[in-house]
């Protein structure tokens, strides 16, 4: 009498499992929206330069106000790679680039999650937070290199085997971003908090390749003058202090609880507050040290939903899981907008109407300012405010009509001026007599 073997069941799927494909849907529609961040275009042109030149920026080659002063760009290894996407293919270069980091990001998150909470589940409630979290702060400036190289560098540090990359993975690092100083702390702290002294060497040398940049000892220079520069930050919304009591950083607060919870547990315990408070504080300190300080504690926000499961989630086949996937892998792109410059945040047509002479404008216009047609035209002020200072708190008082006008437009020989049309110093100008020669819904150029 023989038996006949039983029919294995086809495989079943959870939402949980589905769930981990939706933050693709995000990056995709984030990847391909108009270019809005003007800090990013700036970048392009100082690719150029440093390509014709063969040698990296040490002084500002972009304003008629602090031209020739020293200035050293923190990511010229990411600005030649702009340079030369942008050469090829235009502004084409941006999706694929923005899709290919971010990707990476976020695939980075999901395993640093699952090898913490070994749930499924648990990893997609990580990757959900995220994806809300951190999708506003994925523009296509250098900033969208540095959260993949830490997901990397995290991932790096967790396995010994591994540990060895850690140097080059830094060298990379301060080569398109000053963030890598976050990078550092973290392996430094994490070092202390697990004892693993015997690892201080290759901590020790991730820290001194990046002084083997093209910058050289320069890389120090970088870090001290954002430090000097703190009160000209703290005019740009992006260095201000987080609302972290709002809807748009709700995640955040949601993985602090899953921290704690993870500390009633037992899993996070004292020692991991070595990492946990210096983040806390990074976080707390600006809005543009939100996405570091998450992606710092998403080892401990995976152990806060450790083993975490679904009961009576509903499961799917093999052939429902694969329409549903393919459905997410590939209508994004049918979402997706064509990649170009926002022309409602740019002055693309107003910027049309100025003559060749000294213009006075705010620091997005720079940017744009400066991609458009720099260096050929000098810019008044842009972003980087580290350059800047004083001229930045300057620009800010004058703009909001806080402080003269007339003595800086004659220091600066300022021939015309080009603004939003609902800033203060609009009407200021046209009580003295300037004229509009262009308006729109956005801006206006004036002249004498």
């Amino acid at each position: 009498m023989s038996e006949t073997a039983a029919t294995p069941s086809p495989r079943r799927f959870s939402l949980a499992h589905l769930l981990l494909i939706v933050p693709w849907v995000a990056l995709v529609i984030d990847a391909w929206a108009p270019i809005r961040d003007n800090s990013f275009l700036w970048h392009i042109r100082a690719g150029d330069l440093q390509a014709l030149a063969g040698e990296v920026l040490t002084s500002d080659p972009f304003s008629f106000t602090m031209h020739g002063q020293p200035w050293l760009t923190q990511s010229w290894l990411a600005e030649l790679l702009y340079a030369w996407g942008e050469r090829n293919w235009g502004l084409g270069f941006v999706p694929p680039l923005m899709l290919l980091m971010t990707s990476i990001t976020f695939l980075g998150i999901g395993l640093i999650a699952y090898r913490r909470s070994r749930s499924v589940s648990g990893t997609a409630v990580v990757l959900m937070l995220s994806t809300i979290l951190l999708i506003s702060f994925l523009v296509p400036r250098p900033v969208i290199f540095s959260f993949a190289l830490f997901v990397v560098v995290i991932l790096a540090w967790e396995r010994p085997v591994t540990r060895w990359a850690l140097p080059f993975l830094f060298w990379v690092w301060a080569s398109v971003h000053g963030s890598f100083a976050i990078g550092l702390g973290y392996v430094g702290l994490s070092l202390v908090a697990e004892k693993e002294w015997r690892w201080a060497p290759t901590a020790i040398l991730s820290g001194l390749v990046t002084l083997l940049t093209a910058h050289g000892l320069g890389v120090v220079t970088v870090l001290l003058e954002f430090v000097y520069a703190r009160d000209a930050l703290a005019l740009l919304s992006e260095w201000r202090r987080p609302e972290i009591v709002s809807v748009a950083f709700l995640p955040f607060l949601i993985g602090l609880g899953l921290v704690v919870w993870a500390a009633v547990r037992d899993l996070v315990t004292p020692r991991h507050l070595w990492v946990i408070v210096p983040f806390l504080a990074l976080g707390l300190g600006a809005t543009r040290a939100i996405p570091p300080a998450w992606i710092a504690l998403i080892p401990l926000v995976g152990l806060g939903v450790h083993g975490l499961k679904v009961g009576s989630a509903p499961r799917f086949t093999t052939g429902q899981a694969a329409l549903f996937g393919t459905a997410v892998l590939v209508l994004p792109f049918f979402l997706a907008s064509d990649a170009a410059i926002d022309q409602e945040r740019f002055p693309v047509a107003a910027s049309a109407a100025l003559d060749q002479g000294r213009t006075f404008h705010d620091d997005r216009t720079g940017g744009y300012l400066i991609w458009a047609e720099g260096p050929g035209r000098p810019v008044y002020i842009d972003d980087r405010a580290e350059l800047y200072q004083e001229r930045l708190a300057e620009f800010v008082a004058i703009r909001d009509g806080d402080r003269p006008w007339q003595p800086v437009f004659a220091r600066d020989g300022i021939e015309q001026a080009l603004l939003k049309v609902t800033e203060p110093l609009v009407e200021d100008l046209e009580a003295a007599g300037w004229q509009p020669v262009f308006e729109d819904d956005e801006y206006v150029v004036l002249r004498p």
